[in-house]
């Protein structure tokens, strides 16, 4: 089957949500709340375009989905992405599916943001997401990525 990229509208929430559980849970073994999720993705399909969610859809059914965040860098004058959500059913796996999906997102943002550059997060033992991203390309940005949990006041 012939399989299509578009820019996720508000009926493909509850897939996004899905497919975002399913990521949690087969990369980090995680259980989101659901409808925490839900929210976050409502409001992501909101705030283009800061968050843009990007779908590949295969006889009308959505396979697969990645998001990809802005961040200005004064450094350097301009956005960079940040590719984020990624999944892809597991039937599809293997197929290009991802790769059409990047590239399209990426095609889409160059039209209106011209982004310096495009990163990603990955799990350090992630080790077939890290060979997936360097076949296209991606590489150590010499970064490592921490974090502080804040709470609400």
């Amino acid at each position: 089957m012939p399989v299509q990229y578009r820019e996720a509208v508000a009926a493909d929430t509850e897939t996004l949500v899905q497919y975002n559980c399913l990521l949690a849970l087969e990369t980090e073994q995680k259980t989101l709340e659901r409808e925490t999720v839900r929210q976050g993705v409502v409001t992501g399909l909101t705030l283009a375009p800061e968050v843009r969610y990007f779908v590949a859809e295969s006889a009308g059914v959505v396979i697969g989905q990645l998001m990809l965040t802005r961040e200005w860098s004064d450094w350097r004058n301009g956005w960079m992405s940040w590719l984020q959500s990624v999944y892809v059913t597991t039937e599809f796996r293997g197929q290009g599916v991802f790769r059409g999906l990047l590239e399209h997102a990426i095609n889409a943002v160059q039209l209106s943001d011209n982004p310096v550059c495009l990163r990603l997060y990955v799990e350090h033992e992630n080790s077939g997401a890290m060979e997936c991203y360097r076949r296209l390309a991606f590489q150590d940005s010499g970064y490592l990525v921490m974090e502080r949990v804040l709470t609400s006041l």
